[in-house]
């Protein structure tokens, strides 16, 4: 088992009940304040009414390895006001010290682990939490690993595992199960096959097995005409043949910001939720009663926007954003050098 550091073991002391309690929705009030567009007065709103900022990564601040234009300076300018800054991710192909870094190293001023959030250490706290005991089955990443073994669980099956000489679907019948395993992990996965995809759902069959997934985001937002599926495609991959839901750690679910909050003792009606995903964003704020701030500069566009604000189905209309910006510096340029 790796060293566990200071700043985890603080999670670790203080979010521990609220990883294995669950949080029911929560209904906002500001619902019919649903998708304003950001002026200098709502800016000046945004600042009075909200002491901490927590941003969801890809989309919002960057795009792969770049910064998007103004999003450090919008940061910048947050921080020399006194506002605190986080950063939660779904992503899970990197562990919390890399998300530091990267952070680091796009944003152009130092970030503190305390300050940053990934679903690949989520999970594992979360295993830790419950005191889990077996093995992990992981379709998942190296970076899943690492922050396993930081916490000392037991687990197998990161890295490519080829179909070999099976040439017909009845011979994965005879695919060998560990028995030690009772708890699958679904995350980014790379190296996904039809042999992790049969085992991953033998072992979410089993009777009393745990079965959790990262997060379920349907696609990469990159400014790119290539798509990739995000990890929604690999969770599907192994949810339905299993024909098992699982617990979802990321966005939207009330866990992952639930660490954050009592780590740091954030006052979520004080607090802004900035992404660019309506259904994970954008529901994670409504879920736990936080302000929101839709930017355009990833996933979704003012089309769909435009789409979602008509929508007839509720789970649509209930997660639209209390506010809605081209990209991050269209807020941050509001803001001033002192209140």
């Amino acid at each position: 088992m790796g060293v566990i550091s200071k700043s985890t073991k603080v999670l670790l002391q203080q979010s521990k009940r609220l990883f294995i309690s669950s949080s029911l929705p929560f209904s906002s009030s500001r619902s019919n304040m649903a998708c304003h567009p950001i002026t200098e007065l709502s800016a000046r709103q945004i600042l009075d009414d909200v002491d901490n900022f927590v941003f969801d990564c890809d989309g919002v601040l960057w795009d792969g390895l770049t910064a998007i234009e103004g999003s450090p300076e919008t940061l910048k300018r947050l921080k020399k006001l006194g506002k605190k800054v986080y950063y939660i991710t779904n992503n899970s192909t990197n562990t919390r010290k890399r998300y530091m870094e990267k952070c680091e190293k796009l944003l152009g001023f130092p970030v503190t682990e305390d300050e940053v959030l990934c679903t690949a250490y989520a999970a594992a706290l979360y295993l830790h939490n419950r005191k889990h005991q077996g093995k992990v089955y992981v379709v998942g990443n190296k970076a899943m690993g690492e922050e396993l073994d930081e916490f000392g669980i037991n687990h197998t099956g990161i890295g490519p595992d080829v179909v070999g000489n099976k040439s017909l679907l009845t011979d994965f019948a005879s695919t060998e199960l560990d028995p030690e395993v009772n708890c699958v992990l679904v995350g980014f996965d790379p190296d996904l096959s039809l042999n992790k995809m049969v085992k991953g759902a033998s072992y979410a069959r089993k009777e009393r097995s745990l079965f959790l997934a990262t997060n379920e985001d349907s696609h990469l937002p990159l400014r790119s005409n290539v798509t990739i599926p995000g990890t929604g495609s690999i969770v599907a991959a192994v949810k339905v043949p299993a024909r098992r839901e699982p617990i979802v750690i990321g966005k939207p679910n009330p866990t992952i910001f639930n660490v954050l909050k009592e780590a740091h003792g954030l006052d979520p009606s004080r607090t802004l939720m900035v992404g660019d995903r309506c259904n994970t964003d954008i529901a994670l704020a409504k879920n736990c009663g936080l302000h929101s701030l839709l930017v355009l500069s990833g996933v979704m566009s003012q089309e769909d926007v435009d789409k979602d604000k008509v929508s007839t189905d509720p789970q649509i209309t209930q997660n639209l954003p209390d506010h809605v910006a081209k990209c991050l510096w269209e807020f941050g340029k509001h803001i001033p050098d002192s209140l």
